[in-house]
């Protein structure tokens, strides 16, 4: 839950809860975005290509989140999004810009309020030219991620980079030859690391380029530094624009066909779906707790996990043919 107000100064257990709160965010747009495009009746088309994209880069940034977390001292929570609820530190509504994501997303078909919901989870921060965001005081609830990022990193610098063990147990790398540092030792791993989130997520724009529409992806593109690299799933020219500028691709094409259906959380199209999520979560949360160790390591649990994901998209789609939208959280059924 987002605090009733803000704290009036850093702490470390704030700084902790921080960095929480960015594997919550992380692991919020998984299912939402895998719903959109499982719903597309042809996964070959573009727009199901760039939704893949970019949920192989919201798996990394899970990673680099839950690095960040043990590197502060905190363990990472893996618990299941909750729609329509709170995101911890992000505010769910702007009544000036009318951003709504974090409030209203619900799981459904790729369309044109679906595509609206992931525009505004991917807002970039807007920034006005020559100033910098001032976060040396806890100013959350935050606008966007890439703020809450921004006050994560001053908060560390507030509390004390001493502070924190900057332990490396059980982080994760599974992503070779990327230029930014995935395994976090230092305030310049975080640094680098938040960057390459920020960077390939929201991107960053200026307010002299708010009066310049209309956008395309070409507007937000990543440095090449932070771009994703060496990875079939995330190719160019996708893996070379930001999340945000991705999906304005998608909202300025025409939508592909979609399957179309009816909430029913207790089918049993469900069940397989659930039950590995679940299995997805839990995994997640052993890989962070002990490395892989009792699974013959931590690269094949990962593989393990990145199987997982892709299977779920495979149940999601039969939930769509068999015009049910996918529920992927009823825990409760995975427990009988």
């Amino acid at each position: 839950m987002i605090p009733p107000e803000a704290s009036k100064t850093w702490t470390k257990q704030l700084v902790q809860e921080h960095a929480q709160a960015a594997v919550a965010v992380e692991l919020y747009t998984l299912p939402l975005y895998l719903t959109a495009m499982a719903s597309v009746r042809d996964m070959s088309s573009e727009a199901c290509r760039i939704i893949f994209s970019v949920a192989v880069e919201e798996m990394l940034h899970l990673q680099l989140a839950a690095n960040l977390c043990t590197a502060l001292d905190a363990s990472p929570n893996f618990s299941p999004p909750q729609y329509g609820a709170d995101v911890p530190y992000i505010k769910p509504y702007d009544p000036e810009t009318g951003e709504r994501g974090f409030l209203n997303a619900v799981l459904g078909p790729l369309n044109d309020e679906t595509v609206n919901t992931m525009l505004d989870i991917e807002n970039p921060e807007e920034i006005p030219q020559g100033q910098l965001v001032d976060h040396s005081t806890p100013q959350h609830p935050y606008s966007s991620i890439g703020e809450m990022y921004d006050g994560l990193m001053v908060g560390i610098k507030q509390v004390g980079v001493e502070e924190f063990s900057w332990t490396t147990r059980h982080q994760q790398a599974h992503w070779p030859k990327q230029q930014f540092p995935q395994i976090i030792t230092s305030y310049a791993d975080a640094r680098n690391a938040v960057q390459a989130v920020t960077n390939q997520g929201e991107g960053h724009i200026v307010q002299e380029s708010l009066h310049a529409p209309p956008w395309t992806e070409k507007n937000f593109p990543i440095p090449p530094f932070y771009r994703l690299m060496n990875d079939p799933n995330d190719p160019e020219p996708y893996n070379g624009y930001s999340h945000f500028g991705r999906f304005l691709k998608l909202k300025n094409a025409k939508l592909p066909q979609v399957f179309t259906g009816v909430e029913q959380p207790d089918a049993l199209v469900n069940r397989p779906l659930q039950q590995n999520f679940f299995q997805l979560l839990l995994l997640l949360e052993t890989l962070w707790s002990n490395g892989g160790v009792n699974f013959g390591g931590s690269t094949l649990m990962w593989s393990a996990i990145m199987g997982v994901a892709k299977q779920l998209v495979v149940q999601a789609r039969a939930c769509w043919k068999a015009g049910v939208i996918p529920n992927w959280f009823d825990l409760a059924a995975v427990g009988e």
